[in-house]
């Protein structure tokens, strides 16, 4: 898997957005290695041949809002041309162009994914009018999603959304993960069991209107109980817990971990580069940070020992050290640095 930034520019401030660190937010002026806000056509040849030396069948165009690229429509059609499927991560705050390019492609070629997360306050009404536009328009190629970011989540709208518009009967559910400055708003591991019981209710009312959860990266294993996970089951949704790296292709043709890393290595798209090998020097980087986990006891626990859990999100788990001494206990030794 890799993610492809087309663009630095984006038309919404969400305080949990995860790429505050290297793009920036609209307002705060750009973060340097975004000072072009979009990616030449030219250089989008270079990540398709990236993406073909890694076997790689998808192009995940991201942002920023990617669909505010000038030349969406030749960055779509180039990657079709290539005989990709097009993935497209929006808010669904398009322009009508880029509607009516992904529009004209077939849902088996075309997904899009849409965060349908509302706003706390102010021009809510707006933006659910136009995103709810976008998706009846591009119908089975949406998949919504949700990002949560505090606790207490409006959701009430989400499933009268999903049945008018015919986009997928899938809810994409995200976590908001920190960067590793923290400067954007995110689900702290305290809050984590609370987040599971939202969850757990989302899922049944979901499962009411035929809808599933497919859960994306950050959650972990021991927010559940064994009951929780029973019932989560007859909902059908997807539960798993992982966090590995994404690999995000940023506008200077730097490659990271994922987004909410940004501050913790680049490594260089080069024309030898794939896929395979970027993520094998991201583990090799990460794997010391790996021996620990959101909480204390990751480090002890039997669900990170036997695979099942790799102990949550890496940028939270990085947070945890920053400002204190690394404390660890596995299998009955403690170790402290």
């Amino acid at each position: 898997m890799a993610n492809l930034t087309v663009s630095a520019v984006c038309n919404q401030r969400c305080a949990y957005c995860f790429t505050f660190d290297h793009l920036g937010r609209p307002g705060d002026g750009p973060r340097p290695l975004a000072r072009r806000g979009f990616l030449p056509v030219h250089s989008f040849q270079d990540r398709l041949d990236f993406l073909a030396r890694s076997g790689i069948d998808e192009v995940r165009l991201l942002g920023g809002e990617p669909t505010l690229h000038p030349q969406f429509a030749e960055l779509v059609g180039r990657a079709v041309g290539a005989g990709r499927r097009v993935v497209v991560f929006s808010n669904g705050l398009m322009p009508d162009k880029a509607v009516a390019c992904l529009e004209a492609l077939a849902p088996n070629v075309c997904t899009v994914l849409v965060n349908v997360t509302r706003p706390p306050a102010g021009g809510e009404d707006a933006i659910l009018h136009r995103q709810r536009e976008t998706m009846v328009r591009l119908g089975p190629r949406v998949v919504p999603g949700l990002t949560i970011y505090q606790v207490d989540l409006r959701t009430e709208y989400l499933l009268p959304l999903i049945a008018e518009t015919g986009c997928k009967p899938i809810l994409r559910l995200g976590m908001a993960q920190p960067c590793l400055s923290g400067n954007n708003q995110y689900i702290h591991p305290h809050q984590y069991r609370a987040v599971a019981i939202q969850v757990l209710r989302l899922a049944r009312v979901a499962a009411e209107a035929s809808v599933s959860l497919d859960v994306d990266c950050g959650f972990v294993r021991c927010m559940f109980s064994d009951a929780d996970l029973e019932a989560l089951e007859e909902t059908r949704a997807k539960m798993s817990w992982r966090c590995s790296p994404i690999l995000d292709v940023d506008l200077e043709g730097q490659v990271i971990h994922c987004y909410p890393l940004s501050q913790l290595a680049r490594l260089p798209l080069t024309t030898a580069a794939d896929a395979a090998g970027l993520q094998s020097a991201f583990e090799a980087r990460t794997r010391h940070f790996r021996q620990a986990g959101v909480f204390k006891e990751c480090s002890a626990c039997a669900f990170k020992s036997h695979g099942e859990c790799p102990g949550g999100c890496l940028a939270t788990t990085i947070r945890r050290f920053r400002h204190a001494p690394l404390h660890m206990k596995m299998r009955g030794l403690e170790v402290s640095a």
